[in-house]
């Protein structure tokens, strides 16, 4: 156990879908197949894209920091810290989260996407 090949493959997706905000991230590493669960995530490779491109609008400045990831076989568990600016009832604020995902691969592309938890961290 511990990272692999595709825990640093999960790290690149994040910083690449994420904190560079480059959407083309997803057709290029997710599969067609695509599948997600957990806490309100995107469950259908359409409403993923869509995610993200609502994301960047409503959070510029986002930013993730994969802490921790612990690979399996094709499965990739993350611990990662999120944060950065958001509007809550007409007030900018900033936000912390703490999460877990798990990320499944099949030939090469991310497969399936699932939220195990999140934790608030700070809301200031």
């Amino acid at each position: 156990m511990g990272e692999g090949i595709l825990g640093q493959q999960v790290r690149e997706y994040i910083e690449r879908v994420v904190n560079r905000r480059d959407p083309t991230a997803v057709d290029d590493l997710v599969s067609t197949h695509y599948r997600g669960s957990g806490l309100g995530w995107p469950t259908t490779l359409d409403a993923l894209r869509r995610f993200y491109v609502d994301q960047y609008r409503a959070r510029p400045d986002w930013h993730i920091d994969v802490q921790e990831s612990v690979e399996l076989g094709s499965d990739v568990v993350v611990r990662a810290l999120a944060g950065g600016a958001v509007t809550i009832e007409g007030v900018r604020r900033i936000r912390r989260l703490e999460w877990l995902g798990h990320y499944r691969w099949h030939d090469g592309l991310i497969s399936e996407i699932n939220v195990l938890a999140v934790e608030e961290r700070g809301l200031t």
